[in-house]
């Protein structure tokens, strides 16, 4: 088990590197993708990975991508980051802009209503 301080760094080491690499990946669906944040179990075995896009690409080819790429962010995590094993690595859609985004159009439509009503 890794204590909080070694899963952060862990999970930080891999946010940037898989930023990184996104960045210079010939695949069109990476194109405008941010990881957003990665979250690793406390046996390191399993890392979620959060990205949004803001392209307005489907979610789902971009998830499709990762899938396919999985493999290759393994080995190459295996050479960036300092474990013993590399996470298995899971990929999920960031929706907390989506989330902000809805929030903002609620609040502006009540605005909207007292400011009319």
């Amino acid at each position: 088990m890794a204590n909080q301080r070694r899963m952060h760094k862990i999970a930080e080491r891999i946010r940037e590197v898989l930023a990184s690499e996104l960045l210079s990946m010939a695949d069109e669906r990476f194109h405008l993708v941010t990881i957003t944040s990665v979250r690793v179990s406390s046996d390191l075995g399993e890392a979620k990975i959060y990205w949004t896009s803001s392209m307005s690409t489907n979610k789902e080819e971009i998830k499709s991508a990762f899938i396919k790429a999985r493999g290759y962010f393994r080995s190459l995590l295996a050479k960036e980051i300092d474990t013993r094993r590399v996470p298995n690595l899971n990929f999920y859609y960031d929706d907390t802009l989506d989330a902000t985004a809805e929030v903002d159009r609620l609040l502006n439509s009540i605005k909207n209503i007292e400011y009319n009503g």
